[in-house]
């Protein structure tokens, strides 16, 4: 199913993709919470990831942050952009300029 404009972004991510957000996937990757936004330029869906994701390896002080990951037309995740995120701040200038 397509991703529509005008109805929430994170609920159709979250109903494509009904595995990734399980409360099982939440804990092993040690997320927080989740957001879908649209690239400003661009009009492109992404699924916004707040974590603390393998920050504590190797004795590692635990360190959230935001991640992007791209969403194909159907609704599926897709890549996950190099770029970490120190704030949400960051995120939205970001899509700013996606």
């Amino acid at each position: 199913m397509p991703i529509t404009k005008g109805i929430s972004l994170i609920q159709q991510i979250k109903d494509a993709n009904p595995h990734w957000f399980t409360p099982e996937n939440k804990r092993f990757f040690n997320d927080i919470s989740y957001y879908g936004l649209y690239g400003k330029k661009s009009g492109l869906p992404y699924l916004v990831q707040y974590t603390n994701a393998w920050t504590d390896m190797f004795g590692g002080k635990v360190l959230p942050h935001y991640r992007i990951h791209t969403i194909k037309e159907d609704g599926d995740i897709d890549k996950l952009l190099d770029e970490e995120f120190k704030t949400m701040e960051d995120v939205k200038e970001w899509m700013e300029e996606s």
